[in-house]
């Protein structure tokens, strides 16, 4: 089955409202509400992220108590491996969200899975039961790693959790059918409760957009917001680094897709970390030069040192003409840039030769053009409000070229359009 075919299918379902079926299969265990009506018991369709060359995390909403798992393999007729997303002896299990982790996987190579939620009742401490699982509809992913003829990426930022904006925008992504969906930042406003990472994060627009397209999420100032967001790991797990002296840049990715290395960056707050606003529970200016040491080794990575396309993604830019545009370190206002960031990563970055950065914030599509002092190139994408500009910025290899578009979906127009040649390698 196509992707496509696969997302009309999900869209016909209408978001999970109350009909008895789930993703298009039989009707599923229902859980009754407070109010008395009942709920299905899945919530979301599984949205795929981290993803490396042997792995793949798959993390879904729910409704009620559940166990989760998936079943997979490379034959869409045979799934006979199964993930049951165990640590410390204790397979998944949560009221909320379920996310499984798929190891052992090979690069390049296409996996099709399903999820399996099992609903379950502590009656008491001896006596547990599982009710009738719940099986999603068949979807499938390519594993990233660099034996692709081409690469593609898509980009969508500053949503806010604005549901019209949300279904535009998944229809536009789906029309672009890139390898990889990067979400740069500001997914909501704040984070208050678990629903709005529902309804924001793992069904924006009630589509599965990440479904077969893996996430790739940047986080954004406003990702750090709200009384929820040390939670917000639930919906968008971190990536589990092998290495020990990575682990604390958990945001930060290396994805490979063939001729193409893509790099995630985390910029943090807009504001100080002694802003008067954290009440002096912000720490990112020591996290900005812990992923400055990231990035060195990051660069130097099999995976981006061969690769002849660098584009790396940030939320908050790394340069602002403007003379008195706020670089995030002072008290009044906040960033429009972040000078903090710039100066830790930038060099690295002209060093290895990166050719662009994507960044977001500002609710602007721009273009910086590269300088001898600056030879990456810098391209913000729009905001959230239909009535002025919401961008999906879209790029794919073309032989000895990656051709980036930036399409403002507010109006149908093209924005820009510009070709990078490949990096120099060794």
């Amino acid at each position: 089955m196509s992707h496509n075919t696969t997302r009309r299918r999900f869209i016909k379902f209408v978001g999970f409202s109350g009909l008895g079926i789930v993703l298009g299969r039989s009707a599923p265990a229902q859980e009754e509400s407070a109010a008395g009506a009942t709920q299905p018991l899945v919530d979301s369709p599984p949205v795929l992220q981290c993803p490396d060359a042997n792995g793949m995390t798959i993390a879904w909403a729910v409704n009620a108590l559940a166990l989760g798992a998936v079943r997979f393999g490379t034959d869409r007729n045979k799934l006979d491996q199964v993930a049951c997303g165990d640590r410390l002896g204790l397979k998944a299990m949560h009221e909320r969200f379920l996310h499984v982790r798929l190891d052992g996987l090979k690069p390049n190579t296409r996996y099709y899975y399903r999820t399996k939620t099992t609903p379950f009742v502590f009656h008491h401490s001896h006596r547990l039961e599982a009710k009738e699982p719940v099986s999603g509809e068949i979807y499938s992913f390519v594993t990233p790693g660099a034996g692709r003829e081409s690469g593609s990426f898509a980009v969508m930022n500053d949503t806010h959790g604005k549901q019209p904006t949300l279904k535009k925008l998944a229809e536009k992504l789906d029309a672009v059918n890139a390898d990889y969906t990067v979400w740069n930042g500001d997914l909501v406003d704040a984070y208050n409760d678990a629903e709005m990472a529902v309804a924001s994060v793992l069904r924006p627009g009630d589509a599965a957009f990440a479904a077969e397209r893996p996430l790739l999420f940047v986080p954004g100032n406003h990702d750090y917001r709200g009384a929820w967001a040390r939670n917000l790991e639930l919906a968008l797990p971190a990536w589990e680094h092998p290495a020990l002296e990575d682990r604390r840049c958990a945001r930060n990715f290396v994805v490979r897709t063939g001729p193409l290395a893509l790099i995630g960056l985390d910029t943090g707050e807009d504001k100080p970390d002694r802003h008067p606003a954290w009440a002096g529970q912000a720490r990112f200016e020591p996290y900005r030069e812990e992923q400055r040491d990231w990035l060195a080794r990051a660069l130097k990575s099999p995976a981006v040192a061969t690769a002849p396309f660098v584009v790396a993604f940030c939320h908050i830019p790394l340069f602002d003409s403007r003379p008195d545009a706020n670089p995030g370190d002072q008290i009044e206002g906040f960033a429009s840039w972040q000078r903090q960031s710039a100066n830790l990563w930038g060099p690295l970055l002209k060093e290895h030769g990166v050719q662009l950065v994507v960044a977001a914030h500002v609710h602007r599509h721009r273009y910086d053009a590269p300088t001898e002092d600056r030879p990456w190139a810098q391209i913000t994408g729009g905001g959230h409000d239909m009535t002025r500009q919401v961008t999906v910025i879209h790029g794919k290899t073309k032989g000895d070229e990656l051709e980036v578009v930036v399409d403002n979906i507010a109006d149908g127009r093209e924005l820009g359009r510009w070709m990078f040649s490949k990096r120099k390698l060794g």
